[in-house]
């Protein structure tokens, strides 16, 4: 994309140089080992239990934030004793719930949240993630993995993570500009740098060699329009239909805490009628259920912030 001369003096005058932010992604840490061993296994494999068990046990950190989520209230209160192996954590929790956590506290380590508007971030992260993979494991029809939709919603939004790291008062000035929805988000980044997180990205996806279902999240997650193309595969018509209500949904909750306290219905209606684009094919996943069911997903996208320490239990983070 060709930056325009206006585009360029407002770069030039914020300091924001974006082609600079591109050659710059290989100089950001590499994504821990353990995450690409995550991405070759499916986990409905028998031998899937074994795999996580084995990366755990290697990687002391994960293992240390495995015991002690398995020892958490939320999965010790009916428990007489504490867990004090992997093995015995990873029985406890289950592979596919450690595979998520090993996962989110894999990226997090690249992607350290520095301040609260960083770990606002990454609850929105965490949000699309389960929030897009909760609506396609209780798809009548499976196209995608859930677990691959788990790891594209988490990274959904790796090109802001990536200009958070290299120009992070490029972040700062976005926010300081105020936005409520993704169109809006979109046109002030625009303002910003003349480029889009979503562009950026797809620069970092190419450049960490990241599977072409992330890529997918990542380049298309704010173009409705794709579902206009014939070409357009069902496994990414469910994907990006996932990621895309996910992706709302989250802004939806974060803009008035009251909206996650709406009866059911009127959450249905406003997303159906005021938010979500007309061109999103609700119809591939349980968009209704889903409505009415998000706070399990919620609960979920709580109890794993605070096991990565980034919760509003372990911070006092002021939301939006």
């Amino acid at each position: 994309m060709t930056t325009s001369p206006s585009n360029r003096s407002l770069s030039s005058i914020n300091n924001v140089d974006i082609e600079s932010i591109r050659k710059n992604i290989e100089k950001l840490p590499m994504l821990p080992v353990v995450v690409y061993e995550l991405m070759k296994y499916n986990p409905d494999s028998k031998d899937f239990y074994d795999i996580v068990l084995k990366l755990a046990q290697a990687d002391p950190p994960l293992a240390t934030a495995l015991l002690g989520y398995a020892n958490s209230a939320a999965f010790a209160q009916h428990e007489a004793t504490k867990v004090s192996s992997v093995k015995a954590a990873l029985s406890r929790v289950g592979a596919k719930r450690l595979f998520e956590l090993l996962f989110a506290q894999s990226v997090t380590r690249v992607f350290l949240p520095r301040k609260a508007e960083h770990r606002e971030l990454w609850k929105h992260s965490l949000q699309v993630a389960q929030f897009a993979s909760y609506l396609v494991e209780r798809s009548e029809h499976q196209y995608v993995d859930p677990q691959q939709v788990y790891m594209a919603g988490l990274l959904h939004d790796i090109g802001r993570f990536v200009i958070l790291q290299l120009a992070p008062h490029a972040i700062d000035k976005t926010e300081e500009k105020g936005w409520h929805t993704a169109n809006e988000l979109i046109d002030v980044e625009k303002e910003i740098t003349g480029h889009t997180h979503a562009e950026v990205g797809l620069s970092a996806c190419k450049k960490l060699h990241l599977p072409r279902v992330i890529g997918i999240a990542v380049q298309y997650h704010h173009t409705p329009e794709v579902f206009n193309s014939k070409a357009l595969s069902k496994e990414n018509r469910q994907l990006l239909t996932a990621i895309m209500i996910a992706d709302e949904m989250s802004f939806f909750l974060a803009n008035n805490k009251k909206n996650a306290h709406l009866p059911p219905a009127e959450i249905k209606k406003t997303l159906k009628e005021s938010v979500l684009s007309e061109h999103i094919d609700t119809e591939i996943v349980p968009f209704n259920k889903f409505c009415y069911e998000f706070g399990k997903a919620q609960h979920q996208v709580e109890r794993t912030l605070d096991s990565l320490g980034i919760g509003d239990s372990t911070h006092k983070v002021n939301p939006h």
